[in-house]
């Protein structure tokens, strides 16, 4: 089996040119949603509420 050195002269180091070491004004340059809490609650909630109700159709009623 064929190593990856061998496809080529250069090893995979060089060739990644990643930032290893972010800023912290970079690392915290995404946008703040405050409203996705909101979204992530009431999708469980609803999540919630569908097995539920699925669950009380199914085996109780």
């Amino acid at each position: 089996m064929a190593t990856q050195s061998e496809y080529g002269t250069k090893e995979r180091a060089e060739y990644d040119t990643r930032e290893r070491v972010v800023s912290t004004q970079k690392a915290r340059s995404g946008i703040e949603l405050h409203s996705m809490r909101y979204v992530l609650g009431f999708g469980i909630a609803g999540v919630v509420i569908a097995f539920f109700l699925a669950w009380y159709f199914m085996f109780r009623v």
